[in-house]
Order: structure tokens, then C-alpha cells, then sequence
């Protein structure tokens, strides 16, 4: 099994490179008239983040999958099509809104934010009146519960990766890059100092096979590679120009890599609160060695808006 994880682990990180880096070579692209044509009713003039944005929602699309069939093997039964409407036009929305002009970037937050909530409050209402719908007040509860629990955790979360990859003056693509590997860093230092020295159980009754000591591993391997930017800066002479505008200090990095391990493994509590709950060991098995899309998004999701805030804000 480990050796699977490793193998696996090494071809996303190949698969998730090579992705940022076509990203990359749209930033800026130069479109046709007819594109041009096609994108003036949404207010938008480029198409940055269009493969990152593209990819979040695939996968987002797939989690909601997952996710549903959790909460029905828990006994509630969310609602289908409509999370899943409202979920992808909430993450379309900062993508729309950050290719819009750049004369005056505050514009495109106030329109980000405007869509946002308006999504949001229709995505809300809608499930009230569509758990109305059926007739009946058996399991109402859980139902909306379960289908507005959705709407926040793969909708607005998500979102914030969007934010970060085309809100950010310069460079959105590695510091989108950055963030993955500052929380999923932890999950590789959590593993293996588990293994070396794990001896006191984190929470047993939830999470048996993690423990307090893969808990600081995790952190430490989190705030290594968050302070690698800082620390190529600070050694390296011809550092690019950019470079200690896009990335934070040293300092900040430290704060930055501590926040993203904490957030990211409270992420994968929760969501092993919730398949401990369906009695399920993972949240699906697409992806060998890891399970399911649920599995790997975990620790990104509740992480997101906190990195955009650092790195954008």
C-alpha cells in the first residue's frame, strides 16, 4: 500500500506540474476576434486560470458524488442536480470576474463578491424550496442540512483557489502550486513520522491511525516547504525580480506553513467524521492507494480562503 501511495503520489505531482505549466502558457495569451466576441457579455478579456479552473471543477463535480453517496449510507439523502449547479457557478464566478478589464482590479472583486453571495442566497432558498418539493417532512432536516453542507464545502471553499490563482498581481499560477505543496507536504511528513516515531493517538475513536507525533511532523514538513521560497531568496543572488513581492517573507512563511498543516489535517478529521459516520473506510476509489476524490481534496479545501487571504489579501 505505501509503495502504492508513493507511486501514485509521484505521477499527481507530475500530472499536477504539467497542468500549472500549460496554465501558465495561457496567462496573457492573445485571443481571437471571435473568442474576444464570445467572452464581451461576461465582461471578460483574457482567460487566465482557465485549465486550473477547469480541473477544480472537474474534480469538484466528482467530490460531489462522492459526497452524496456518504451522506445517503448516513441516512440522509441531499439533494442531487442542484449542488451540483451551485457549486460550479460558484467557482465559475471568480474566474469570470478575475479576466475581467485589469484598469481597475477592485472592480472585479466587487463584481466576484456581488455574484458570489447572489449564488449563494439562490443556491439556499432553491434547496429549501426543493426539499418543499417533495412532499414530505421525513428526513427534511438532514436533507437540507446535508445539501446546504455541500453548497459551502465544495462551493464556496474551492472558490478560494480560483481567487488565489487569478486575483494575484503576479505569478497566480506557483502561488497556487506553492499552496498545494504547503498543504499536502503535511500529509507525506504526517505519514512517515507516524510511522518512525508515532506512539500517542491523535483521536483514536476518529482517525486510529493518526498520531500526535505525525501531527508535528506534518507541521514541520508544512513550514519547510513554505519557508523554501524565502530561503532561496534570501541565498540565492540572481533571485527573480518578483520573487519577494509574490511570495512571503520568512517570517510570514513560518505562520503561513503552521496554518496550512492545522487547517489541512483538521480538514481530514472532518472529513473522516463523515465517512466514519457512512462506515466508510474511504470517500470513493478512483484514485488507487488515496480512494477517493474526497480523500485528496480534504486538507485543501478548509485551507483555501485562509491561503487566499495571505497570499492575495
Amino acid at each position: 500500500m505505501l509503495r502504492q501511495r508513493f507511486i501514485f503520489g509521484i505521477l499527481m505531482i507530475v500530472a499536477l506540474v504539467g497542468l500549472l505549466a500549460g496554465d501558465a502558457a495561457l496567462d496573457g495569451a492573445r485571443l481571437s476576434d471571435a473568442w474576444r466576441d464570445r467572452l464581451a457579455p461576461l465582461g471578460m478579456v483574457s482567460v487566465n486560470g482557465f485549465i486550473s479552473s477547469l480541473v477544480i471543477m472537474t474534480l469538484v463535480a466528482f467530490s460531489l458524488v462522492e459526497m452524496r453517496q456518504l451522506f445517503q449510507a448516513a441516512g440522509a439523502k441531499a439533494l442531487e442536480a442542484w449542488p451540483t449547479l451551485v457549486c460550479l457557478a460558484l467557482i465559475a464566478v471568480p474566474f469570470v470576474a478575475g479576466n475581467g478589464p485589469q484598469a481597475n482590479p477592485k472592480l472585479n472583486e466587487l463584481f466576484d463578491m456581488k455574484w458570489t453571495l447572489a449564488i449563494f442566497t439562490v443556491g439556499f432558498i432553491g434547496s429549501g424550496l426543493l426539499v418543499i418539493r417533495r412532499g414530505t417532512v421525513e428526513g427534511a432536516v438532514a436533507a437540507l442540512g446535508t445539501t446546504c453542507f455541500m453548497l459551502v464545502y465544495l462551493g464556496l471553499l474551492p472558490a478560494f483557489m480560483i481567487r488565489l490563482r487569478v486575483f494575484a498581481p503576479s505569478q497566480g499560477v506557483w502561488l497556487l502550486l506553492y499552496f498545494v505543496a504547503s498543504v499536502k507536504i503535511c500529509d507525506i511528513g504526517a505519514l512517515f513520522t507516524g510511522m518512525a516515531f508515532g506512539k500517542h493517538k491523535l483521536i483514536p475513536w476518529l482517525s486510529p491511525g493518526k498520531t500526535i507525533e505525525g501531527f508535528f511532523g506534518g507541521i514541520a514538513a508544512s513550514v519547510l516547504v513554505a519557508c523554501l521560497p524565502a530561503l532561496y531568496a534570501g541565498y540565492i543572488a540572481e533571485t527573480p525580480p518578483d520573487w519577494a513581492t509574490v511570495f512571503p517573507t520568512l517570517p510570514m512563511a513560518v505562520v503561513f506553513g503552521v496554518l496550512m498543516a492545522v487547517l489541512g489535517q483538521a480538514g481530514d478529521l472532518i472529513e473522516s467524521l463523515l465517512k466514519r459516520d457512512a462506515d466508510a473506510k474511504d470517500s470513493g476509489s478512483k484514485i488507487p492507494a488515496f480512494g477517493g476524490l474526497l480523500d485528496v481534496l480534504d486538507s485543501l479545501l478548509p485551507t483555501a480562503p485562509v491561503a487566499w487571504w495571505m497570499l492575495v489579501n
